[in-house]
Protein backbone atom coordinates (compact mmCIF):
# COMPACT_ATOMS: atom_id res chain seq x y z
CA UNK A 1 0.00 0.00 0.00
CA UNK A 2 1.25 2.86 -1.15
CA UNK A 3 0.65 6.52 0.79
CA UNK A 4 0.90 9.49 -0.72
CA UNK A 5 1.93 12.93 1.64
CA UNK A 6 1.51 16.41 0.48
CA UNK A 7 3.44 18.95 1.86
CA UNK A 8 1.61 22.26 1.74
CA UNK A 9 3.43 25.88 2.05
CA UNK A 10 2.15 28.96 2.88
CA UNK A 11 3.28 32.29 2.13
CA UNK A 12 2.08 35.48 3.62
CA UNK A 13 2.44 38.34 2.24
CA UNK A 14 -0.17 40.70 3.63
CA UNK A 15 1.99 42.49 5.47
CA UNK A 16 4.65 43.38 3.02
CA UNK A 17 1.75 44.82 0.65
CA UNK A 18 1.02 46.94 3.95
CA UNK A 19 4.27 47.89 4.63
CA UNK A 20 4.48 49.11 0.31
CA UNK A 21 1.23 50.96 0.51
CA UNK A 22 2.51 53.28 2.91
CA UNK A 23 5.65 53.59 1.34
CA UNK A 24 3.85 54.63 -1.73
CA UNK A 25 1.69 56.60 0.27
CA UNK A 26 4.30 58.46 2.47
CA UNK A 27 6.22 58.72 -1.17
CA UNK A 28 3.05 61.02 -2.49
CA UNK A 29 2.52 62.85 0.28
CA UNK A 30 6.56 64.59 0.33
CA UNK A 31 6.06 64.75 -3.49
CA UNK A 32 2.86 66.73 -2.88
CA UNK A 33 4.03 69.00 -0.11
CA UNK A 34 7.12 69.09 -2.45
CA UNK A 35 5.39 70.86 -5.22
CA UNK A 36 3.26 72.87 -3.13
CA UNK A 37 5.99 74.86 -1.40
CA UNK A 38 7.47 75.42 -4.77
CA UNK A 39 4.22 76.46 -6.30
CA UNK A 40 4.20 78.77 -2.74
CA UNK A 41 7.78 80.26 -3.44
CA UNK A 42 6.82 80.60 -7.20
CA UNK A 43 3.73 82.82 -6.30
CA UNK A 44 5.40 84.55 -3.44
CA UNK A 45 8.73 85.85 -5.74
CA UNK A 46 6.08 86.97 -8.71
CA UNK A 47 4.84 89.02 -6.42
CA UNK A 48 7.46 90.32 -4.89
CA UNK A 49 8.95 91.08 -7.61
CA UNK A 50 6.09 93.05 -9.03
CA UNK A 51 5.93 95.03 -5.84
CA UNK A 52 9.71 95.91 -6.46
CA UNK A 53 9.58 97.35 -9.80
CA UNK A 54 6.03 99.09 -9.37
CA UNK A 55 3.59 96.86 -10.73
CA UNK A 56 3.19 94.34 -14.00
CA UNK A 57 4.03 96.50 -16.36
CA UNK A 58 7.09 97.61 -14.78
CA UNK A 59 8.06 94.11 -14.08
CA UNK A 60 7.42 93.07 -17.97
CA UNK A 61 9.46 96.10 -19.10
CA UNK A 62 12.26 94.76 -16.04
CA UNK A 63 12.50 91.39 -17.54
CA UNK A 64 12.55 92.81 -21.24
CA UNK A 65 15.54 94.59 -20.70
CA UNK A 66 16.76 92.18 -18.50
CA UNK A 67 16.61 89.92 -21.55
CA UNK A 68 18.09 92.33 -23.91
CA UNK A 69 20.95 93.24 -22.12
CA UNK A 70 20.09 97.00 -21.85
Amino acid sequence: MKTATANKTRIRTGSVSKVDEQVYTVGMAVVGVSSLAIGVWAVVALVSGMIASGGPGGLIASWFSAVIGS
